[in-house]
Parts: structure tokens; C-alpha cells; sequence
């Protein structure tokens, strides 16, 4: 596995924290910014089921809610990551 896999997986361990999540999702969108093979492999890693696992799990942060949205967002941008993501 690789660094984008490490970091969706570091968001599942560590799901109770919203600085990890908002954390990660930045990191990620770092790592996805115009590179459409890691935007392919964070859709693989399962980085939208992550997401929505941390925006349920904290429904309250208005950091973890934007940033969420913010990587939902950009995730839908690859045609390859639209079905995941319900888009398209």
C-alpha cells in the first residue's frame, strides 16, 4: 500500500478524532490536486466510504463537515470515482 492508502487507513483508526479527519482530508487533497492516478487510488482505498464515516461520526465539527465536502467534492471530479461517490 501506499501513502494515500496509509492515510485513509490512518482515518479509519483513528475515526473519534476530528483533527485526524481534517487532517487527513487535507493531506489527501494535497496528494490528489491535479493527479488523477491518486485520486483513482484514494477512490479505491475507499477514501468516500471514509469520509462519510466521518461526517456522520462528527456531525457536530463544522471543520470535519467542510473539509468532508471539500474531498467528496473533488473525489467526483475523476469519471472513475463517480460511481463510487453516487455522482455522475
Amino acid at each position: 500500500a501506499g501513502a494515500v492508502e496509509a492515510v485513509v487507513a490512518a482515518m479509519r483508526g483513528h475515526a473519534g478524532s476530528a483533527e485526524a479527519q481534517e487532517q487527513a482530508r487535507r493531506t489527501l487533497g494535497n496528494m490528489t490536486a491535479d493527479n488523477a492516478e491518486n485520486e483513482i487510488r484514494a477512490g479505491k482505498a475507499g477514501v468516500a466510504e471514509a469520509v462519510v464515516a466521518a461526517m456522520h461520526g462528527h456531525a457536530g465539527s463544522a471543520g470535519v463537515q467542510e473539509q468532508a465536502c471539500r474531498a467528496l467534492g473533488h473525489m467526483i471530479i475523476n469519471d472513475e470515482n463517480k460511481t463510487r461517490g453516487g455522482g455522475g
